[in-house]
């Protein structure tokens, strides 16, 4: 009865008191008590995503927010993995509206990570007038992109919010990490909010916080736009190299802090800074994105690893099954597969900025009925690579681009500086089965095609 007439700042209080474990359930019982109706005006788009009217501090909607804890966990008392760790909550935020949604079938291949039934929502917003005049620079005048996990689909962003507290490059936190996130994609903020339907785990959402600004400014989209602009190779080679040099060194990031990235594509290379006109392409600077489907390297079990996935989940997603019991192996099969992904993801950005054509595969031939064949494209160089292909792969693919007539300004850019982008490429794409993935990274991390 008491709970009732608490307010937010005295539910808080209460929860500095208690212990870790107790203030944990209590949190769960204040969320649902305090704003069941608050909460789902939020998820109603803020009121039909009307927006623009301010909600009083009654209508605040339920978080997982909790300073003491965060402060805790930085003294190393509590789990640092854990998803309620924000300087932000739904209050914060005014909706503008819904600008995308991903949703996860019943059937989608997806589902081995994510539940069917669950989605991903965009959403445009702003920070409402309260909460931006404590916001440093321009965040508060910005419009953000709100991505909203719901149900099974949250554990995508528990990862990618855990992932970065470990790499040690939030600056989200309640403490924020010190080190300045360089090469990966900026990420202003975080919170949990409770669903109307219950209070249990599984029905709670989680939520990122980007700015509208670096929605798809991936890689690739850069690259589609050099082609059009028809530049020279000497300047395609040098935007190029810089977007390596940041996607390299992000990974190498990534595992020596002990995770493996899991979901790597082109489209997860992403432009951190730079590359809007004209004038800063040459000093463009790159990173990776997209962690939700990251896993622990040095847990040998689901429950160790969580909130990750496991190495050897994410080696059985490569073709490597089996090898839940040999933890040491699956994290080597991971960094691999991981190398691989990424290669793959660069070979494509550069066939791309080159129009290369896909010499690689041979062109169907047109179809009895007439209708048109599907046009080869770089994704399917998923097939030409491997895992543990090796030296002699990356060298008939090597041999395959020299000889072909539409990839010229690829094998001019590839080949300066004495095969300096063959030999680059080569460390991710030409690894064979007794090579040390870390020490491999590492090497193609100060190579002299991107230092």
């Amino acid at each position: 009865q008491g709970a009732k007439r608490c307010s937010p700042r005295m539910a808080n209080l209460h929860l500095r008191a208690a212990s870790r474990a107790s203030a944990a359930r209590t949190l769960l019982v204040f969320s649902s008590i305090l704003s069941r109706q608050s909460h789902e005006v939020f998820r109603k788009k803020n009121a039909a995503l009307g927006g623009g009217q301010r909600r009083s501090q009654a209508s605040r909607p339920a978080t997982m927010v909790c300073g003491a804890a965060a402060a805790d966990a930085r003294k190393g008392g509590s789990d640092p993995t854990d998803v309620g760790y924000s300087r932000f909550d739904a209050s914060d935020f005014v909706i503008l509206d819904q600008i995308g949604e991903i949703k996860f079938g019943k059937d989608a291949p997806t589902t081995v990570f994510v539940g069917g039934g669950s989605s991903i929502r965009l959403y445009a917003a702003r920070l409402n007038p309260d909460r931006a005049k404590y916001e440093p620079g321009d965040v508060g005048s910005q419009i953000l992109v709100l991505k909203e996990h719901t149900r099974a689909a949250g554990d995508l962003g528990r990862r990618e919010w855990a992932a970065y507290q470990q790499l040690g490059i939030d600056n989200f936190s309640v403490i924020p990490s010190a080190k300045d996130p360089t090469n990966f994609a900026p990420v202003i903020g975080t919170f949990v909010t409770q669903t109307v339907a219950g209070i249990t785990e599984d029905e709670l959402s989680v939520w990122t916080v980007t700015r509208y600004e670096d929605l798809d400014r991936t890689a690739l989209g850069l690259a589609r736009a050099i082609a059009s602009r028809n530049y020279a190779a000497d300047k395609i080679k040098r935007i190029y190299r810089r977007i390596c040099a940041g996607a390299v060194s992000a990974l190498l990031t990534t595992h020596t802090g002990g995770l493996a990235h899991g979901g790597l594509d082109a489209s997860a290379v992403v432009i951190v800074r730079g590359g809007t006109d004209d004038d800063d392409l040459g000093e463009v600077q790159s990173g990776l994105s997209s962690f939700g489907y990251c896993a622990n390297l040095n847990a040998k079990t689901p429950e160790m690893a969580s909130p990750y996935l496991t190495a050897a989940t994410l080696a059985g997603s490569a073709g490597r099954r089996g090898l839940d019991k040999d933890p040491v192996l699956a994290g080597v099969v991971a960094r691999k597969e991981d190398m691989r992904r990424l290669g793959i993801a660069l070979l494509e950005i550069l066939i791309e900025a080159t129009r290369t054509t896909p010499f690689w595969q041979t062109t169907p031939k047109p179809s009895s009925d007439g209708s048109p064949d599907i046009v080869p494209s770089p994704s399917a160089l998923g097939t030409t690579f491997p895992l543990g292909g090796g030296t002699p792969v990356w060298d008939e693919f090597r041999k395959k681009a020299q000889d072909a007539n539409g990839a010229a300004e690829l094998c001019a850019i590839l080949s300066d500086d004495g095969d300096a982008g063959w030999d680059f490429l080569g460390l991710l794409l030409g690894m064979n089965e007794g090579d040390n993935p870390l020490l491999q990274l590492t090497r193609a991390e100060s190579h002299p095609f991107v230092a």
